[in-house]
């Protein structure tokens, strides 16, 4: 018995081929550019100063030595007016002067002799400028008239002190008054009470000294830097 071999050729086993996929998105974005412009507007604004109080006639720049205690007369009707011719000398930076606070109303009871409360809301007063730079390198406004109006308010009535803070261009010198160093005179309201000026007061003066000095026209003497110096060249009493 014969046996016969036959070859069958195998059959490869099947293969699971896995085949991946890969899928690229591009994304397109579309960008807009917005472009805002800001516009900045820049404004200048030019401060002017307008005097409150036009220089009267008679408040034209003196070289005398002026008026020296008086009594000023405040009616409610029309002003009162005192015109001052004002220095202030330093030789390497100037001053900014509030012409508005060199005068100054003052008043005393005439039973206690203290203080009385603001006198000065008896009367309005006006200047014919806020500000003026004095002094300097320059000598900026030496000789600056300035000029106060002085109206009483209605109802108003008192014999007040009026001070100027300031020294006096004497005739001898520069004076400064006391006790109030400043003190120049009486500013009467109304028919004149109460009075508010301690009774038998006269005030005694002092002169001033120091250096360096400078001179001022119209006197033969030299006042020292740092002293704000006045004299009065105009009085003119209220006319009603």
């Amino acid at each position: 018995m014969s046996a016969t071999l036959i070859l069958v050729p195998l059959s490869p086993s099947p293969t699971t081929v896995t085949k991946t996929s890969v899928t690229t998105a591009t994304e397109s974005t579309t960008l807009t550019s917005v472009t805002t412009t800001t516009e900045t507007s820049t404004t200048t604004e030019t401060s002017t100063t307008t005097s409150i109080l036009t220089l009267p006639a008679g408040c034209l720049p003196s070289q005398s030595n002026g008026y020296s205690y008086a009594t000023l007369v405040a009616g409610a009707s029309s002003p009162a007016i005192i015109c001052l011719q004002v220095y202030w000398f330093n030789s390497t930076s100037a001053m900014v002067l509030n012409a508005t606070s060199v005068l100054e109303i003052l008043g005393f009871s005439p039973s206690s002799g203290n203080p009385i409360l603001d006198p000065a809301a008896n009367f309005t007063v006006a200047a014919s400028t806020d500000q003026l730079t004095l002094g300097g390198p320059t000598n900026a406004g030496e000789g600056t008239v300035l000029a106060y109006s002085i109206t009483a308010k209605a109802g108003a009535s008192g014999t007040y002190w009026l001070a100027v803070k300031a020294s006096q261009l004497g005739g001898t010198g520069l004076t400064e008054c006391g006790p109030y160093a400043e003190l120049f005179g009486s500013l009467l309201a109304g028919n004149g009470q109460p009075d508010y000026v301690p009774p038998g007061y006269l005030p005694v003066c002092i002169l001033s000294g120091g250096v360096p000095a400078f001179s001022v026209p119209g006197v033969d003497y030299t006042v020292p830097a740092g002293f704000l110096c006045f004299r009065i060249i105009s009085v003119t009493n209220s006319t009603q």
